[in-house]
């Protein structure tokens, strides 16, 4: 079943309520005016507002670790932006947190472009 494709006005948190900035690399293809997020564009983006607290066994949330791009579910493997599967609203990923959390997709940037 079709999804919405992620955009950078996408609302991507973790479980702590930690705001995802959302950096694109791409420009060239937009969907609702903003610019479409592809594979690896999550990898390494600041979590700013995790409130998760330090302690000595845990630690906020600061960037997102890893990025787990299903086929059909976080990505699609037939929409390709400059040769990268764009991401769709169910992409799983994980924080640097410890525990790691789980990424959170709020709202997806957009709701018209389904891949």
């Amino acid at each position: 079943m079709p999804s919405p494709i992620v955009t950078s006005a996408a609302k991507i948190t973790c479980a702590h309520g930690g705001q995802v900035t959302l950096i694109p690399k791409q420009f060239k293809v937009l969907a609702g005016g903003q610019p479409v997020l592809c594979v690896g564009d999550l990898v390494g983006s600041p979590i700013a507002g995790c409130a998760q607290p330090p302690t000595p066994t845990t630690a906020p949330c600061l960037v997102v670790a890893s990025e787990i791009p299903i086929p059909m579910v976080g990505m699609s493997p037939t929409v390709m932006v400059q040769g990268k599967p764009v991401l769709l609203a169910g992409i799983n990923g994980v924080t640097s947190g410890i525990p790691p959390s789980p990424l959170i997709v709020a709202f997806p940037g957009q709701t018209k472009a389904l891949a």
